[in-house]
């Protein structure tokens, strides 16, 4: 093997420091820099001098955590954790020098890849909200799509109780499509920071009986129980939207009878959806109020979509809170609300 010295190669160890991506410092026991091996990284909020403390150079997010570092490295021999400057992310490992009272601290600059892991989960969770969408969107389209093609034809003889069961079913899949239509569009002035609700008095059972009424006859039979002066302080269109979601929830994945209790205490107002299905898994009970839930929902394999999502977002933004309970064979969505 050749040796570098013989041609007059042999770079000092600053000159192969100063080359290393990483940047690393060594500092003594009264936190207090000794040598460092690059001064221009984005850790620093300026250029570090051998005996500057380390709260002189380093950015102020991250001089508790490099100190409470240093402190597990001088006990345990070695140490790491992520640093977060506030702009930047850095993975950083602490050596206790055996050889002097030092700790060699050596930085490595993450912020790139983080990034690209947000970007990556950002890119899954819009693909999932597509697809749950295109989901949603699709029976209903098809079902009106067909109907209305079929009724069109010229000579189709139909029963008139077949027609008239086409019909309705063409205006309850109608239905269903104005609802993704307005639960999209609030998902929308979600991400835009522009979804914004009105604060009234809100009769609960009035409000309930007209999403029912709107609905239309889908043959289940759909029981308001409750004192119906309960009258909460909310939007009364975003109200209406959340009973829509969670009814057509129950309607597609649960099992009658469906109940809507309505009730009140000294300081809430509470919708309660419950109807007699199998339940949610644990694992789907835990992320039921995501974007896009896909699953096994016992009796009704399939998905969950955007709807509940929006609605705990809209239940939020009116003070109050969406939660779902599995109680004495029921399972319940319970929507409280300030009085």
């Amino acid at each position: 093997m050749t040796d570098l010295s013989d041609w007059g190669l042999v770079p000092s160890s600053d000159e192969v420091l100063a080359a290393l991506p990483e940047v690393i410092v060594q500092v003594d026991a009264d936190f207090r820099i000794r040598t460092v091996n690059r001064s221009d990284s984005p850790i620093f909020r300026r250029s570090p001098t051998p005996g500057d403390r380390l709260e002189e150079v380093f950015r102020g997010r991250a001089v508790g955590a490099i100190a409470s570092l240093i402190d597990r490295a001088q006990r345990f021999d070695t140490a790491e954790a992520e640093i977060d400057t506030g702009t930047e992310m850095f993975k950083a490992d602490a050596r206790r020098l055996t050889s002097a009272p030092l700790t060699l601290l050596i930085f490595q600059d993450q912020t790139t890849e983080k990034q690209v892991q947000v970007d990556i989960a950002d890119v899954r969770d819009r693909s999932g909200l597509l697809t749950s969408v295109s989901d949603e969107l699709r029976t209903p389209l098809t079902v009106v799509l067909s109907y209305a093609k079929l009724l069109a034809e010229p000579d189709v003889e139909l029963d008139e109780s077949v027609r008239s069961t086409m019909v309705q079913d063409m205006t309850d899949q109608a239905w269903d499509l104005a609802g993704v239509v307005e639960d999209l569009l609030a998902v929308a002035r979600t991400e835009m920071g522009e979804l914004n609700v009105v604060t009234v008095p809100v009769n609960l059972v009035a409000n309930i009986a007209q999403v029912i009424e709107s609905m239309g006859s889908r043959g289940w039979v759909i029981n308001v129980i409750g004192d119906r002066t309960v009258t909460a302080l909310g939007d009364p269109a975003r109200f209406r939207q959340i009973v829509r979601n969670l009814l057509s929830n129950a309607l597609s994945h649960g099992s009658e009878p469906i109940t809507v209790e309505v009730s009140q205490t000294d300081r809430s107002a509470m919708l309660r959806v419950k109807d007699r299905g199998s339940g949610l898994s644990e694992e789907l009970a835990g992320s039921v109020f995501d974007h896009a839930v896909t699953g096994d929902i016992t009796l009704a394999p399939g998905r969950i979509g955007i709807g509940l999502w929006i609605s705990r977002e809209l239940t939020g933004l009116m003070g109050g809170r969406l939660a779902y309970l599995r109680e004495r064979g029921e399972s319940i969505f319970e929507v409280t609300l300030p009085r």
